[in-house]
């Protein structure tokens, strides 16, 4: 079993960190199933991964299967170690046939010393 990572654990922003905001569209039909394996993998990736800094989803208002999620890496390193986790591919693996859309978007913080690091409490 993985171990919690504290807030103290958590690595600091690297020159070579990524902030991406993830566009999905999900089919109608799988958007309950869909964000039960998007609120999982979030959470383990927030709560086991000292490199995830950030995993906010958030759902249109008007079309709740357009989910965008903000995503902040501490580092390409922290990046790849995640899409390389067991409970990333699991939700890869799982939701591929319910995704109807996926724009990987990365983006510039336009006021840098103004991060959102957020947790899960338990």
């Amino acid at each position: 079993m993985t171990s919690i990572v504290t807030q103290a654990q958590k690595l600091e922003m690297q020159p070579d960190g990524i902030v991406r905001l993830s566009k999905i569209e999900v089919y109608p039909e799988y958007l309950e199933e869909y964000l039960q394996y998007a609120l999982e993998v979030g959470e383990v990736s927030l709560q086991t991964e000292p490199g995830v800094l950030t995993m906010y989803p958030v759902a249109d208002k008007d079309n709740p299967c357009h989910i965008t999620i903000l995503e902040t890496y501490a580092s390409e390193e922290a990046y790849k170690n995640h899409i390389a986790s067991h409970h990333f591919q699991k939700y890869k693996q799982g939701t591929l046939h319910m995704v109807k859309t996926l724009i990987l978007t990365d983006v510039i913080p336009l006021n840098p010393v103004n991060q959102l690091i957020n947790i899960i409490l338990i």
